[in-house]
This record gives C-alpha cells, sequence and structure tokens, in this order.
C-alpha cells in the first residue's frame, strides 16, 4: 500500500546505561538518547507534578498499562505501514482500538515512507534517538510520531515531542543530507479521539539547543 524510498544510513546500536538509553555510533561514539535528555532537562514544575503522580498508589499500574498499550499500538502502525499481518490476538483491543483511530490519517496522507523505527544520531548534537516514521506526509516530508493518551491533548502541552522530532530532523538530514522540514504528531486518546498536530521544525531548533545547554551545564 505504501511506497517506501530505500534510504541508506548507517546503523546505530541501542544500550542500556544506569537504566538509560544511548546509541553507539558504528565509529563508538555513545550519545543520549534525546528522550534522555529532555527528561534531565525538564522544568521544575513538570518534574514536581510527575514526583506527585508517581507518589500515587496507583501510579506504577498506570504507567506500565500506559506503556503496553503506546507500545502495542506503534508494532501495530509500524507492521501496517511495511504490510505485515498483525494476529489480533496478539494485542489488547484498547491498542487496537488507538491503531484504528490513527489509521485514516496514515492512509490519507502518509507516502513515500524513508523510514520505520530508524535509528539515528548527529555527531553535532552529540544525541541519538529513534524516529517512529519519516516519510511525507501531505506531500511534506516530515518525522512522524504516534502517542497513545487518556485524554484529548492540546498544542502547547506537546512541546518536549516537537523539540524530539526537531533533533530526528536534524539527525537524518546530517546522516543523508535531505531536510526535514516539518514534524508531525498523530495522538489517539482514549476519549476515542484522534487529533493531529502540525509544526515546522525550525519553529523548535531554538529551544533544542536550550535544553542542550541546560543538559551540558
Amino acid at each position: 500500500m505504501f511506497n517506501f524510498i530505500n534510504t541508506k544510513i548507517p546503523k546505530a546500536r541501542l544500550r542500556r546505561v544506569d537504566h538509560k538509553h544511548f546509541y553507539e555510533t558504528p565509529k563508538g561514539s555513545l550519545y543520549p538518547s534525546v528522550t534522555t535528555m529532555l527528561k534531565a532537562t525538564e522544568d521544575e514544575e513538570k518534574t514536581k507534578t510527575l514526583a506527585e503522580f508517581n507518589e500515587r498508589v496507583e501510579a506504577k499500574y498506570i504507567m506500565i498499562q500506559a506503556m503496553l498499550m503506546g507500545n502495542q499500538t506503534h508494532k501495530l502502525i509500524e507492521n501496517y505501514l511495511q504490510d505485515i499481518a498483525s494476529p489480533r490476538d496478539a494485542y489488547r483491543l484498547l491498542s487496537i482500538a488507538h491503531f484504528q483511530n490513527l489509521k485514516p490519517f496514515l492512509d490519507a496522507k502518509v507516502n513515500n515512507i524513508r523510514g520505520v523505527e530508524l535509528k539515528m544520531w548527529s555527531d553535532k548534537l552529540k544525541l541519538g534517538g529513534m524516529s517512529d516514521c519519516i516519510a511525507e506526509y501531505d506531500g511534506v516530508l516530515s518525522i512522524i510520531d504516534y502517542k497513545t493518551k487518556r485524554s484529548n491533548q492540546k498544542k502547547e502541552w506537546l512541546t518536549d515531542y516537537f523539540i524530539q522530532a526537531t533533533a530526528y530532523s536534524i539527525m537524518f538530514e546530517e546522516l543523508t543530507g535531505i531536510p526535514v522540514p516539518q514534524a508531525v504528531i498523530l495522538v489517539s486518546s482514549e476519549k476515542n479521539q484522534q487529533e493531529e498536530f502540525i509544526v515546522p521544525t525550525a519553529d523548535y531548533i531554538a529551544a533544542l539547543h536550550e535544553r542542550l545547554l541546560r543538559f551540558k551545564a
């Protein structure tokens, strides 16, 4: 169903160091993941809110379920884009519902895929990461990410996701010479809603570098 454009990128290896994600480049450099950097540089209010949530009795259960739902939905989308069968009995009904929620976006707007679950890195940023999908979205080459949430989202809540996607766009251009001008975040919520957030990656370069300075301080 989807056209793939072969993009040759040397393979990086995902490694865990002290329970954090790092990417080892073919030349042996070891870079922290974008998500590790963003987690370490969260603002105090967000860190405090998360700490308060983690103190709740049900927090661990909610986090485990959310991670499972997210991973399964990602796998369903990954298989769908690559025309690989996904046995329904291997996935939870809510994961399938999230996939069905986002499928109309995939069918109508995604094509000319450069990579799915693509491991990348940047020697300039000294970061690594894995992008859900790099493809044309409505004809514009984009970093595409999928999120499953318990409730509907607002653009201002997704800043870290836009920064993350911007970092991936820099990595992809550094490795291929091909610029990626757009970031797309597709969200499925348990309220049976699907949302689409599209931003120019250029709008978040300053925020990315500000977080990097904090991370290195």
